[in-house]
């Protein structure tokens, strides 16, 4: 594994470690197991891996939510054969999936570790406390502890996977897992009620588990829908800022880069959650779709603007807000987007609010967007050197742009913090 951090390494070692001494277990049998139950536990894995195998990844909003319903599956082969045997089908699930699915080796293992410990914690809960003569849901005290075992695979899993891959994304592990903890809170409501249907299913037959493969693979078709339609949401806007901004050469590609210099800056401001980065992130990147209101002659007029044409282009923020309101995945970037040309001493639009009320992404956006107007030619200027540019956008601390924030691009470009600005009113170039 390249470039992986110290703490991922020895997080996976420890885990991967676990997970193969509780497969082993397994392997050698902690109880006598009856043939009927080898046949059950053949069909679990089976359709485990099917399961595994149409996993789909859904993006919402700055965030990716890895969708399956083989957690269920794998906290009822503890729960029904015990933890020897659960985990050892789950390992074995995982591997399979890994081979065909030709996975990373970083992520093989990292679903291995993560399942595999999880399955041992929930199934060892499930087996010290239930009444193991009857079902999960049979009565109040076996569905509860059901669900404390389920709460409990759910906290394993996202705790070891944030444990993981907290260092390699950069983000601190208690961040990450109160992202994926939130995402995973259905998950967790749910498994009791599912664990028990397996459970159910076994004792009946080996091809009644199999049947189970029908009504869960339900959720995976949905959860598919769901993602085409958020890729087809998010490439729907993505393509419109692209649409507006080709109309030109001189802003061809603008917010993309502008997206790239504000994750540069948020890289030097490391008290903000990765969370927040991303969305602030998505936020530059589909800043200036409100400029698909925006006439051309207007847009690209290379003299000084008419009152009228410059109240048309001040509306672009409002509407962009407007634009990314009406999708739920989106909403979270309205504000940032409508205030991304206020400025620090409250001269700005759409609101003239000033100084910390201007929300964080949007004071990100602004210096990141004004490097790209001035280091690029535009029908109403010429393009500055990065040098130049760099000097006004450090003038402008302080009453254009947050100086925290103009510190935090100065680094992000390897430039050294110059002197405050003079008392001179600046006019950097603006960016329409």
């Amino acid at each position: 594994m390249v470039n992986v951090p110290t703490r991922t390494r020895i997080w996976l070692v420890i885990l991967t470690a676990a997970a193969a001494i509780l497969a082993g277990s397994g392997i050698s049998g902690e109880r006598w197991v009856p043939p009927t139950d080898w046949w059950v536990a053949a069909s679990l894995l089976l359709v485990l891996i099917v399961i595994e195998r149409l996993d789909v990844s859904i993006p919402f909003g700055s965030e990716t939510l890895r969708a399956s319903v083989g957690a269920p599956l794998a906290l009822a082969s503890a729960m029904y054969l015990g933890v020897g045997l659960g985990c050892l089908i789950v390992f074995t699930a995982h591997v399979a999936d890994s081979i065909l699915a030709r996975r990373d080796p970083l992520k093989s293992l990292t679903n291995i570790a993560t399942f595999v410990t999880a399955t041992a914690v929930g199934g060892w809960i499930y087996v010290l406390f239930a009444d193991l003569s009857i079902s999960p849901v049979s009565d109040a005290r076996n569905l509860t502890v059901a669900l404390v075992a389920s709460l409990a695979f759910v906290f394993v899993n996202t705790l070891c996977m944030s444990s993981i891959v907290g260092p390699i994304l950069g983000m601190p592990v208690i961040d990450l897992w109160r992202s994926t903890t939130r995402l995973a809170a259905v998950e967790a409501v749910t498994l009791p009620a599912i664990a028990g249907l397996v459970a159910l299913a076994a004792d009946e037959s080996a091809i009644a588990v199999l049947l189970l493969a029908f009504p869960l693979l339900g959720p995976q078709v949905a959860y598919r829908t769901l993602a085409r339609a958020q890729r087809s949401t998010r490439d729907t806007l993505e393509t419109l800022v692209d649409a507006v901004e080709q109309r030109d050469p001189y802003t061809a590609y603008h917010s993309s880069r502008v997206a790239g210099y504000a994750r540069q800056i948020l890289a030097e401001m490391s008290d903000i959650p990765y969370q927040l980065t991303e969305t602030i992130v998505t936020a530059a990147r589909l800043h200036d779709i409100g400029k698909v209101g925006v006439r051309d002659v207007t847009l690209y007029k290379p003299g000084p603007l008419t009152p009228d044409e410059r109240m048309e282009v001040l509306r672009h923020a409002d509407l962009g807000a407007a634009i990314v309101s009406r999708t739920e995945e989106y909403r979270m970037t309205a504000s940032i987007i409508r205030h991304h040309h206020e400025r620090w001493d409250g001269s700005g639009y759409p609101d003239r609010i000033s100084g910390e009320d201007i929300p964080l992404g949007a004071r990100v956006i602004a210096v990141a967007d004004a490097f790209d107007a001035m280091t690029t030619d535009r029908p109403y200027s010429t393009a500055m050197s990065d040098e130049v540019a760099i000097r006004e956008i450090t003038r402008g601390a302080g009453t254009h742009f947050d100086p925290v924030v103009v510190n935090a691009f100065l680094r992000s470009v390897g430039a050294e913090r110059l002197p405050s600005a003079p008392d001179a009113i600046l006019h950097p170039v603006p960016a329409r």
